[in-house]
């Protein structure tokens, strides 16, 4: 039997939708499943809702009413020790999460269940997720899905999962689940990865879908914590170290897979636009004080976990330098036709695979007047003045002229990026239909992207 628990808290608007879509499933809802609702003291008709739905299903719906708000946390904890008193009955259920704004696609459980059936020695899989509402695309880590079915945590560190919606545990990981009451923020992903740590192995159910919403109102639970400035302290503390301390109190040191769980989520202070509005929030005390608190979590971080991070070169830099406490570029060697950023030999990115980009087409500038307008403002690489970007075509090479530009990456109050010469124009023949645009660097010429003019034409303004 799969048990989907379902925390419910003034979801009224899209409550029915989450429930129909476990009800809705491709095998018997009535055989293969039993769905948990636990009210956590709704103001609106969420309840009625509930009530409505186990009324229909009395045998397959069990509603759960707090009559004062508990926590979502609470209310996991509390459907997992039903969960457990029922696997001393029966010690084949699995159960798995569903948030009340999100659903599942039609075909999930089967999936799920065709999955435990023929992996009997995981006890803890992951789904796919989707964002839907107003963002619509894949979540960035579903990647893992066409890589493989198991990850073993001690090769594969740079799997990690973070969501419990669409997560299915049974057997000893279910007991091993449980959600810090202290945590508003971060809980699913710390309750996950200790069960992970501990199993060391975890599956993952490709094409079984996770439809996580995301609201254009920004009021979820997760949006909402991201606007508190308290949140960035708490979640390294209570989280990103505590985590840490867990790995340490059981395997007796922070492992790479905790290592990496931790830092690919820490890149989000460092994200530039979010990094500026924390910059904005806190006082200049206030940032060193987190600054300092950012580098205490690093100590325990590699740097080899960081630079395997999937993430714009500025930010691994900024997580070096933080970790250091000093500015670290990351090195740069030059082959034949190419500009490798390597550290301690892992290629993290080269400049052939940048781009260039352009536009304008120059309307008003006597000086520049026909020409393209373009901006090479590369994470990672800010040109320098004597740097310049050419085109060519049939063996022709034309070079461009620099034009200032205003753009600066900014990360925890530090420049990191400085695109003073980044901007350029170029004098394109009009008889050239598409150019190879590349770059002089340090004395080297790199070919990049390849421009088709009548292409880009449409999508260029006239300045």
């Amino acid at each position: 039997m799969i048990w989907i628990i379902m925390p419910v808290y003034n979801t009224e608007a899209y409550l029915g939708e989450a429930i129909e879509s476990v009800i809705r499933q491709d095998i018997s809802f009535k055989e293969n499943i039993i769905l948990h609702l636990i009210d956590d003291a709704s103001t609106d008709g969420s309840l009625s809702i509930c009530n409505r739905y186990q009324e229909e299903y009395p045998a397959n719906i069990r509603v759960t009413h707090f009559e004062s708000n508990r926590g979502v946390s609470y209310a996991r904890n509390y459907a997992v020790e039903k969960c457990l008193e029922e696997q001393q009955r029966d010690s084949d259920i699995i159960v798995g999460f569903l948030d009340s704004d999100d659903r599942i696609s039609e075909s999930f459980v089967s999936k799920v269940k065709g999955f435990m059936e023929s992996y009997p020695k995981i006890n803890i899989a992951a789904t796919e997720i989707h964002y839907f509402g107003s963002l619509n695309e894949p979540y960035r880590l579903n990647t893992r899905f066409s890589d493989r079915e198991i990850v073993d945590i001690r090769s594969d560190y740079t799997y990690p999962q973070y969501y419990i919606g669409g997560v299915f545990l049974r057997g000893r990981a279910l007991r091993k689940l449980r959600f810090d009451l202290d945590m508003d923020f971060w809980e699913d992903a710390m309750a996950i990865n200790r069960v992970i740590l501990l199993e060391g192995k975890y599956g993952l159910v490709r094409d079984a879908r996770y439809y996580y919403r995301k609201r254009a109102d920004e009021t979820s639970l997760a949006d909402k914590a991201w606007k508190d400035k308290k949140l960035y302290r708490r979640i390294l503390n209570n989280g990103y170290m505590r985590l840490m301390q867990y790995s340490i109190r059981h395997k007796l040191r922070v492992v790479p897979y905790i290592q990496f769980v931790v830092a690919y989520h820490l890149r989000k202070f460092l994200n530039p636009v979010r990094s500026n509005e924390l910059s904005e929030k806190l006082s200049a005390d206030s940032l060193e004080e987190f600054r300092a608190e950012l580098r205490h979590i690093l100590r325990y971080i590699k740097p080899e976990i960081i630079t395997h991070i999937p993430t714009p070169l500025p930010m691994i830099e900024a997580m070096l330098s933080i970790k250091a406490g000093k500015r670290v570029r990351i090195p740069r060697t030059y082959t034949e036709d190419d500009c490798l950023f390597l550290h301690r030999g892992f290629e993290i990115t080269r400049m052939s695979e940048r781009q260039v980009r352009l536009f304008y087409i120059v309307k008003k500038n006597e000086d520049y007047l026909g020409m393209w307008r373009g901006r090479f403002s590369s994470p990672a690489y800010a040109m320098k003045k004597e740097d310049y970007i050419f085109a060519e075509h049939n063996g022709k090479r034309i070079k461009s002229i620099h034009y200032p530009c205003h753009k600066r990456i900014y990360i925890l109050g530090d420049l990191i990026r400085n695109y003073k010469y980044a901007g350029f124009v170029i004098d394109i023949p009009r008889e050239w239909d598409r150019a190879r645009f590349g770059i002089h660097m340090e004395g080297h010429d790199i070919l990049m992207n390849e421009i088709v003019f009548a292409e880009v034409k449409d999508e260029v303004r006239e300045e």
